[in-house]
């Protein structure tokens, strides 16, 4: 197994560690919170919703930027903010090969989500730095039925690209669908049933080697 995995008992222990903590001390957003000091507002409110997706994943394409990016729609976001309020803490892997992943925390605190690894944050406690943040711009929620999602990668050294688009994407699927948050429901409302190694399983991971 490889070093940075956390096999279900140490994993556990990370986890208890996590529940206690409700902010990460220190840390300023690296984006604004309101779209438009972002992006010209006419440039996208004289446009469809489809060609709002488009020019926002355009504009986020540069990977010197170190920023990633998704659009969700309007239903999307509200199964995703009120499941965020009831269950705002949560455990996601990055996977680095067979039997290999790295542990990641993350906390909802809307429009913003922040994301760290557990070995740091048992490190560093509250001022540890997120390896990536994540906001929500619900500007053109009414309007065009979407909302914008930019992710910047503060330590591009902990994190790729690929690796945070992917991280982006569970967090999401895992606070909107139902046979997923589960687990998320689990982790903050009946901890001793969450089972991390039946996630991985859930999500096609070789567990088979890690211990029981």
């Amino acid at each position: 197994m490889s070093p940075r995995s956390q096999g279900p008992k140490s994993a556990w222990n990370l986890l208890q560690a996590s529940r206690r903590c409700y902010s990460l001390g220190g840390v300023s957003a690296p984006s604004s919170r309101n779209l438009w000091d972002i992006v010209k507002r006419a440039e996208f409110e004289n446009h469809d919703a489809k060609h709002v997706h488009d020019i926002w994943m355009e504009f986020h394409a540069d990977p010197l930027k170190h920023r990633v990016a998704d659009v969700m729609t309007a239903a999307q976001y509200a199964v995703f903010s009120e499941n965020a309020a009831r269950s705002p803490m949560f455990v996601l892997p990055i996977f680095k090969g067979p039997n290999a992943f790295e542990t990641i925390m993350v906390q909802c605190q809307l429009p913003c989500v922040l994301l760290t690894s557990l070995e740091e944050y048992k490190r560093q406690g509250p001022v540890a730095v997120p390896f990536m943040t994540m906001t929500h711009y619900t500007e053109l929620q009414s309007t065009k039925s979407v909302v914008l999602v930019r992710g910047d990668i503060v330590d591009p050294n902990a994190l790729t690209r690929f690796e945070a688009t992917s991280l982006m994407r569970m967090v999401h699927e895992f606070y909107t669908e139902r046979a997923k948050h589960v687990f998320v429901h689990a982790f903050n409302h009946n901890p001793p049933s969450f089972d991390f190694k039946r996630m991985l399983d859930s999500m096609g991971h070789d567990t088979s080697n890690l211990p029981r």
